[in-house]
């Protein structure tokens, strides 16, 4: 909490103060000390087994394909090119768990990679089981050591598994690093799919699948409500009962940029209360990670609703009043959008 507070606060500083060089590496210092740090609390949650799973149907490709979508800009940044390729799949396991799994699994494959990664998503037949597949190319090999974070991060990635009863498998090559990673707990289809997704159609699932999410697009997407009213958010989750969408709470914009260096959600809603400037810096910040993050404003009242205005910044909104009735649909909407 208090390597957050220094770092809003030197960004607040920001624009009063000259862009030095040494503000800057003040400032990427500072970030990586504060990751360090999630990173460690992170550890310690899972190993003193302070981890409560729910376990849920969840489609594990909706996930991936999620958050590969989330990773596109840094690849982009980074030079590395994505290779997909995604059968449908789905697993019993915790939601939330799963999501930040495959966030962490990414990050840290993308952190080895240097001109590509290849990620595949692979369905056994008997027993019907979900194989995950990533392949970071390295063609120049470097002796540094691992950076301490990226050392946690590994470590972390290895807790994550063993909680979720994973098979996780690592292998390093002179010009590669592979993992490999067996779902036990994988449901058997309904439906003989038989679809391979390639590179080219790597957004796209197969039509079985898809009609088979079309009544309940948002089952399984997880959103985050930033609100500080107990009443807000009782009605929030009451709205949200019955949509089979994964909600977590907190009360206030560095709560919610801290749970998202954790995992980042399919969308944020929070009360307009909290207030249009700072709202705004969070989502310039976030938008680099996820361009394609839903926003919903709450707004103190009223029984409206206002699709976003992507043109003009403006994020989707919705009066109180309306909650009950109403979010779902708008939540949908903007969700699909998105897709």
């Amino acid at each position: 909490m208090h390597l957050s507070a220094v770092q809003a606060h030197l960004e607040e500083l920001g624009p009063s103060l000259p862009q030095a060089p040494e503000l800057q590496k003040l400032q990427a210092r500072l970030a990586r000390v504060r990751q360090i740090g999630m990173l460690g609390q992170q550890l310690a949650r899972m190993a003193t087994g302070e981890v409560h799973q729910v376990p849920e149907e969840v489609s594990l490709t909706t996930v991936l394909r999620d958050v590969l979508a989330q990773q596109k800009a840094r690849a982009a940044l980074r030079g590395v090119e994505l290779h997909r390729a995604m059968h449908p799949a789905t697993v019993l396991l915790d939601p939330s768990l799963l999501h930040g799994f495959i966030q962490q699994l990414t990050d840290w494959a993308l952190a080895q990679a240097q001109d590509q990664l290849d990620i595949r998503l692979e369905m056994h037949d008997w027993p019907p089981q979900a194989r995950l597949q990533l392949t970071a190319s390295h063609p120049l090999p470097s002796d540094a050591p691992l950076a301490s974070d990226q050392l946690l991060a590994w470590c972390l990635i290895e807790q994550m598994a063993r909680v979720q009863h994973l098979r996780l498998e690592r292998l390093d090559r002179p010009d590669s690093t592979q993992l490999v990673i067996d779902f036990p707990q994988t449901l058997s289809p309904d439906t003989t799919f038989g679809v391979n997704v390639g590179d080219d159609d790597a957004e796209h699932l197969s039509s079985a699948f898809a009609l088979s999410q079309a009544s309940r697009p948002l089952m399984g997407s997880h959103w985050l409500v930033v609100a500080g009213q107990r009443d807000v958010r009782t009605e929030v989750r009451e709205a949200l009962r019955a949509s089979g969408m994964l909600v977590d709470f907190v009360g206030s914009l560095q709560e919610a940029e801290a749970f998202c260096q954790d995992s980042m959600p399919h969308g944020i809603l929070f009360e307009a209360i909290l207030g249009g400037e700072r709202v705004q810096r969070l989502r310039h910040r976030l938008s680099a990670r996820a361009p394609h993050l839903v926003w919903v404003e709450i707004a103190a009242e009223g029984l409206y609703t206002q699709p976003a205005e992507p043109g003009q910044g403006r994020p989707a909104r919705i009066g109180r009043d309306a909650l009950s009735e109403q979010l779902t649909s708008l939540l949908e909407s903007e969700y699909t959008r998105n897709l």
